[in-house]
């Protein structure tokens, strides 16, 4: 499948997923301490379950309130309370409005290598602009994302 296609498919995907989860919230004590009190659980009893003690069990609940739990401790501790564990990088917009500002910017700042740019209309310089934005977008260059 060609690089491109491979591209809109995962934006597509992760759009709507995004959609899905974009107003979830924390909850306040984390996901390890609220799920365990919404189930009636003790500490003691998800360390059973997860064969470890039930300070390690407190350590995890502080750990991922200060952003410091693994992915696998959260797997893990979800499994013992019968549930599992989802995570998401939601982008703060649909994809392809992330691309296209990007090819945007990138199409103001090459514009500046045109020699003769600032003979031309200012219609004539959006146009440029625009059209360089929409070939970022189809080539996807390797340096797209690079800094300027």
């Amino acid at each position: 499948m060609p690089d491109f296609l491979h591209r809109r498919r995962l934006a597509r995907m992760i759009d709507r997923t995004a959609s899905q989860v974009s107003d979830v919230a924390v909850p306040d004590k984390g996901w390890i301490a609220s799920v365990r009190h919404a189930l009636g659980m003790s500490a003691e009893q998800v360390a059973r379950r997860k064969g470890v003690s039930r300070n390690a069990v407190y350590q995890a609940e502080r750990s991922e309130q200060d952003g410091a739990v693994s992915i696998k401790q959260m797997e893990q501790l979800a499994a013992a309370m019968g549930a599992r564990f989802v995570y998401a990088i939601v982008p703060e917009a649909r994809i392809e409005d992330l691309k296209y500002a990007q090819a945007m910017k990138l199409a103001h700042a090459l514009i500046a290598d045109e020699s003769d740019a600032g003979t031309w209309s200012t219609d004539a310089r959006q146009d440029w602009i625009e059209d360089k934005a929409a070939e970022l977008l189809h080539d996807m260059p390797p340096t797209f994302w690079d800094d300027k």
